[in-house]
């Protein structure tokens, strides 16, 4: 038997919440799909999309951009810091 991995495509019967095939249906009536089984799988690839996009910027972020962003702002704090205790001597004087 072949994997599911192997296979094109791959007939699947399931049975949807009603306020999901309520949301899928009015995409078929307002033309969005032209029938059910292309509304599910239209919004499944939709949902693949925007998983794999998410997967791809949590990667990006948490690489040495979060030390670098890190010491970005330390140094801004210290900045602020700085100037905080120059204006208290400033007005002490």
């Amino acid at each position: 038997m072949e994997s599911p991995d192997n296979v094109s495509s791959k007939q699947v019967g399931v049975r949807l919440p009603g306020h999901l095939y309520r949301w899928l249906k009015n995409k078929v009536d307002n033309g969005e799909y032209s029938n059910m089984a292309q509304s599910v799988i239209g919004e499944l690839t939709k949902a693949r999309t925007l998983e794999e996009s998410r997967c791809r910027e949590t990667t990006l972020y948490n690489t040495c951009e979060d030390e670098s962003l890190a010491r970005m702002v330390n140094e801004r704090i210290e900045g602020v810091r700085r100037e905080l205790l120059d204006e208290m001597k400033r007005r002490r004087t």
